[in-house]
């Protein structure tokens, strides 16, 4: 906001600058790991066993996006009592592996690694402000707890909202195999293996399978094949049919992929209230097979309007994961990160965003 010299104030529309806006990285010197943060922060305010299970559920997330944290190092400081830059410029992990690892002991005589999956939250203590840091992969990091003697588990961000993890969670975590909640999951995931293949009509077949044993996934992912015509016949009527059906069984997939076909007809605010509904669906469960394409539509039609900041953090998020996606040969996900870079790149431009108003009160979903 300016003032004019007739006396007037003008506005600056959300969204410019002046300066050119620079992208973070999904990483603690950029944009942290916001599922993990919201999670632990849910969890102080619910203290109950739902907000555990979404807490697990948040950092399997982390493993699966192969998010980076800060561990302190037990090394000698170059500058005293001034704040160094290690969050920012942390020890390689290579470079970390000889290097004594920085720890808290509690009252009860157990000892615990702290990590931090942000700068801010390892700058918020003097004890660590100004303490060397080695960035790891939190994988790796949890690994490193566990292999070393005298370490009973971690702590991440022990100085605000902090989730204490012992060695039975670490390797509950760490261990875990991915076990199919519904029926048809397993014929389900089946599908998805031959359709990185390329195997698209093997994969119809096991996402059919899949719907008639219930699997909502299955089903939304039989919908994709028949909407773009892979494996099978194009009959888009019939993909929106079945789309609509797993979108109302809270398929996050599916809400994602009704958004698509809106906006492709130009029907952008309804394409917006399907986006909407997708994020809402998957805060309590984040997940690498759709989360990142919540946060890039999410960004791309609403939140850049209201912040560029924030919007550029939910583009890194989702870029970060498509490109774990597209290493995997997943199908699509080439196409999806190319998204992700233009965002990025539209973001990062000194032109502001033009805002689309949409008479949200008068839409509504069938």
């Amino acid at each position: 906001m300016a003032k004019r010299q007739d006396g007037g104030i003008r506005l600056r529309p959300v969204g410019t600058r002046k300066h050119r806006q620079n992208a973070p990285a999904y990483s603690p010197a950029g944009t942290g790991c916001p599922a993990f943060e919201q999670a632990v922060e849910n969890l102080y305010k619910g203290q109950n066993e739902e907000s555990f299970w979404t807490l697990m559920g948040a950092l399997n997330y982390a493993l699966e996006m192969e998010t980076h944290v800060l561990v302190p190092l037990r090394t000698a400081l170059t500058v005293h009592n001034t704040p160094a830059p290690w969050t920012e410029h942390p020890v390689p992990t290579a470079k970390a592996k000889d290097l004594q690892l920085w720890t808290l002991r509690n009252e009860k005589g157990r000892t615990w690694l702290p990590m931090f999956t942000s700068a801010a939250a390892a700058c918020a203590d003097r004890s660590t402000s100004a303490r060397p840091m080695a960035d790891y992969t939190l994988q790796d990091a949890m690994e490193l707890a566990l292999s070393t003697e005298g370490i009973d588990g971690v702590v991440l961000d022990p100085w605000s909202h902090s989730a204490t993890l012992d060695g039975a969670l670490l390797n509950g975590l760490l261990h875990a195999g991915h076990t199919p909640e519904d029926p048809g999951d397993e014929k389900a995931d089946a599908g998805k293996e031959a359709a990185r293949k390329g195997n698209w009509a093997q994969a119809v077949e096991c996402f059919e399978k899949a719907a008639e044993l219930g699997s909502t996934m299955g089903l939304a992912l039989l919908a994709d094949c028949i909407y773009k015509g892979r494996g099978t016949r194009t009959n888009r009527a019939e993909a929106r049919r079945m789309w609509k059906e797993a979108a109302d069984s809270g398929e996050i997939l599916s809400n994602i992929a009704l958004g698509d076909d809106c906006a492709a007809r130009g029907d952008n605010g309804r394409a917006l209230l399907y986006y909407r509904r997708a994020r809402a669906n998957a805060a309590h469960m984040p997940d690498i097979e759709y989360t990142p394409q919540v946060c890039l539509r999410v960004a791309q039609t609403e939140t850049r309007y209201t912040s560029r900041k924030k919007a550029l953090a939910l583009a890194a998020e989702a870029r970060q994961g498509f490109s774990i996606k597209a290493r995997e040969h997943e199908p699509d996900a080439e196409q999806w990160l190319a998204e992700a870079d233009q965002l990025i790149r539209e973001l990062t431009s000194e032109l502001p965003a033009r805002a689309t108003a949409y008479d949200m009160e008068s839409l509504q979903l069938d």
